[in-house]
């Protein structure tokens, strides 16, 4: 047993199916990619701002890192007393209040808060803070976060703040005494960092968009060359070159469609019946051998062109073989079949062919059968035909022959 490939088992999408799926696949690709560039974007502009405050607050704690030396005792570690705390509290307002900081502490190197803003909070020991831990081991750390309410140095209370958060070493002949922290409000920042977002995401979808577009006109054309080519290599698989009719294989596959079509409508329509018309040219060989193949090959194509203007639309033409044509005529019973088969014959017998500057005369033979919920048999079908047809070539030629009832309709005279 032959083994099933991957790529066989994968989905075949013609080449409209395949351009929806690019348009999709571009669609969510643009969302991605936006999506993605425009969280890194914002994060490049915060992490910008946090940056900025960091050196500020850098910057801000060397001023303050002269007040902070003030409660040094002799032994290098930070003290502070109740005397001496308003004092500091007044300056440190007064130093901080132009770098727009809401909030400052100061810790000990064991990590208890000597000073704050905030009185309520002096005493206590953040001994869980690995940030705390980090600046106590020498090294800023800062981080943007979002706040509901932050009481600021006026003591008024401020509502959805931005605040970069930075802990500040306070160094003593290189050894860290402790340390500040420093809330800095950027709420200011927020408006530019969005506007900044969207007019880089913005240009950057405008450059995509352009970039997409170009690639999917280029691959929407290859597309269109796809289908043709699909189109054309279709027609030639199912097309009679010569003739423009369908070929033998084509047309004895829709006749397979009709039939099974029939049988799954059976139920509901037990009255349906499908003709089966055989077409043979007469004495076909004559007009080669007389002639030539090239005037054969026109007759081949005028008869098919005449016979198709008596066919309906939905009705179907191929050639079986030579000279030799089938018609499937769906939702036709034998009356009809005869009828049609009847103007087909006329069709072409009736006028001669003008070929090559010479009336050619030309007549045709045919042989119906019916296909109908009593004979569901499309191969038995096809040999009553044939045999109709043997029929109506033995017994004169130019004429129609049934082979349910061998009801034969006399040929016309001109």
């Amino acid at each position: 047993m032959k083994e099933i490939t991957a790529i066989e088992r994968m989905p075949r999408l013609d080449p409209d199916g395949l351009m929806r799926l690019m348009s999709w696949v571009t669609v969510l690709s643009l969302l991605i990619i936006l999506s993605l560039a425009g969280y890194g974007i914002h994060r490049v502009f915060t992490a910008h701002v946090i940056h900025n405050a960091e050196e500020t607050a850098v910057r801000l704690s060397e001023l303050l890192s002269s007040e902070g030396r003030l409660l040094l005792d002799k032994s290098g570690h930070l003290t502070l007393s109740a005397s001496n705390r308003e004092r500091l509290d007044h300056r440190l307002r007064t130093l901080s209040s132009p770098f727009d900081v809401v909030k400052i502490k100061i810790y000990d190197a064991k990590g208890k808060i000597l000073y704050s803003t905030d009185p309520g909070i002096i005493g206590q020991i953040d001994d869980q803070n690995p940030r705390l831990d980090r600046a106590l081991g020498g090294q800023p750390d800062s981080r943007l976060e979002s706040r509901e309410t932050v009481l600021d140095l006026a003591d008024e209370q401020q509502f959805d703040v931005d605040v970069v958060e930075t802990y500040v070493p306070i160094l003593d002949d290189r050894q860290v005494a402790g340390c500040f922290e420093l809330y800095m409000d950027v709420t200011r920042y927020r408006e530019e960092i969005r506007r900044g977002v969207l007019a880089a995401t913005g240009l950057l979808a405008l450059i995509l968009a352009g970039v997409f577009t170009a690639a999917f006109l280029v691959v929407r054309r290859g597309g269109l060359q796809l289908r043709l080519a699909q189109e054309h290599l279709t027609q030639l698989a199912s097309i009679d070159p010569l003739t423009g009719a369908f070929n033998r294989g084509e047309i004895l596959n829709r006749a397979r469609k009709e039939a099974s079509r029939l049988r799954r409508s059976m139920n509901q329509l037990p009255e349906q019946a499908i003709a089966l018309v055989m077409v043979d040219i007469d004495r076909f060989k004559a007009i080669n051998d007389r002639h030539g193949h090239l005037v054969g090959d026109t007759v081949l194509r005028q008869v098919v062109r005449r016979i198709k203007i008596e066919l309906r639309d939905y009705d179907l033409f191929g050639r079986y073989g030579g000279e030799e044509f089938l018609a499937v005529l769906p939702g036709t019973d034998s009356p009809a079949a005869l009828a049609v088969a009847e103007r087909m014959r006329l069709a072409v017998g009736r006028t001669p062919f003008d070929v090559e500057g010479q009336n050619l005369p030309v007549t045709i033979s045919l042989g119906v059968a019916v296909l109908s919920g009593e004979v569901l048999d499309l191969t038995g079908t096809l040999q009553r035909a044939d045999e109709a047809l043997s029929r109506a070539k033995s017994t004169g030629r130019d004429r129609v022959c049934c082979a349910e009832s061998d009801h034969e309709l006399e040929e016309a005279q001109p």
